[in-house]
């Protein structure tokens, strides 16, 4: 059988898209040596980023092709005018996997990946195009994908009371983490990556993009009432890109007073993470809504006690293993970052949760 995927987001490795894909397609290949993978993007001005793609070994029955076509205009192709099919400008394929973008239906099946549906329930978060982009996307979905995956069960639930799609049409396949995140025992490598950020330790670590769906503004309130209260000698360091609207973000640390207490990496390559996250006495991540929570599961691999929302999909992945908290509520997240700040104990028993939680997850499950 040949199958089609879109790898377009590859171009974009650093958001959760692109690591579904790498991740997926790099398990998949090693579990399926018989059907032949066909890999197509459309994107032109990142279009040598794809030759760059690296999986752990090169595969006699992978191809991969970019498609010198701006992404922005093949959308706005497909759905203004709805053509052409995917046949006429990809190899016909048995089975197309498609992607963040509104792709034309083929002859041949198809199956839709949808990750969340930020833009349904937090509209006022993204940009007006996007809303219309997905609007377009969920409408073809329901009426043309023979399968859709998606990476949790609440998630699952969400799609068919709000997309009107029925359940048999969905398959949940939740993700797992790189081998990357683990316990790291050499404190002297850990030491070295943390110098690098201009990091002391103590500190509190966030991991995501800086945007106001995260909800960084009230984790920004609880770190100053621990600062003011308990004295707290820690740091907030914030690992992530800046996605929507994060002026505001930065606003409510100068606000607060918190520059010289916040610490924002930026940029920090794949490899360096788990050592950010092996130093860190707590990770946190308050989000509002999440399809599935990547980084909570990272943080729990690499056994840092976790205080994470009690919403959307989060303690699905979580299960016992974190402290949850209520998003809207700094003063919860302030106490339950103390429990653990306060007590050794405690870390460590939620360590070893945490670890043993994480193992229940895997990409190559995933692509299984």
């Amino acid at each position: 059988m040949k199958i089609g995927f879109d790898i377009t987001a590859l171009s974009m490795p650093k958001t959760g898209i692109g690591q579904y894909q790498y991740n997926l397609l790099n398990s998949l290949f090693k579990l399926d040596k018989e059907n032949k993978y066909c890999l197509y993007a459309f994107n032109l001005r990142d279009n040598n980023k794809y030759a760059n793609i690296n999986f752990d070994i090169k595969y006699a029955n992978v191809n991969m092709h970019a498609y010198k076509i701006p992404q922005r205009l093949i959308t706005a192709w497909w759905m203004m005018v709805r053509y052409p099919n995917l046949e006429q400008i990809t190899e016909d394929c048995d089975i197309y996997q498609i992607s963040e973008i509104c792709q034309q239906p083929t002859k041949k099946k198809t199956i839709a990946f949808i990750h969340d549906l930020t833009t349904i329930f937090f509209p006022e978060y993204h940009l007006f195009k996007n809303k219309i982009l997905y609007h377009h996307r969920f409408k073809n979905i329901k009426k043309y994908a023979n399968a859709i995956f998606t990476n949790s069960e609440y998630t699952k639930n969400d799609i068919i009371e709000h997309l009107g799609i029925k359940a048999d049409r969905i398959f949940v396949t939740p993700f797992g983490t790189h081998q990357r995140f683990k316990k790291i025992n050499d404190e002297n490598k850990i030491k070295e990556v943390l110098n690098k950020y201009k990091i002391v330790d103590p500190y509190i670590c966030y991991l995501g993009t800086i945007e106001p769906r995260k909800n960084l503004n009230n984790l920004f309130e609880a770190f100053h009432q621990l600062k003011e209260q308990e004295c707290i000698p820690h740091k907030l360091v914030l690992i992530g890109k800046e996605g929507w609207y994060y002026e505001n973000i930065y606003k409510k640390i100068n606000e607060l007073h918190l520059n010289n207490d916040v610490i924002k990496t930026g940029f920090v390559p794949d490899e360096e993470i788990p050592h950010l996250l092996n130093g860190a006495d707590v990770f946190v991540y308050p989000s509002f809504y999440e399809g599935f929570g990547l980084p909570v599961l990272e943080a729990m691999a690499c056994g840092t006690p976790v205080v994470t929302s009690k919403t959307s999909s989060l303690p699905e992945i979580g299960g016992d293993a974190v402290k949850y908290i209520n998003p809207k509520r700094p003063r919860d997240i302030a106490e339950k970052l103390f429990e653990f700040i306060k007590s050794k104990k405690e870390r460590e028993i939620f360590s070893k949760l945490g670890l043993k939680r994480a193992q229940n997850f895997s990409w190559e499950n995933c692509a299984k």
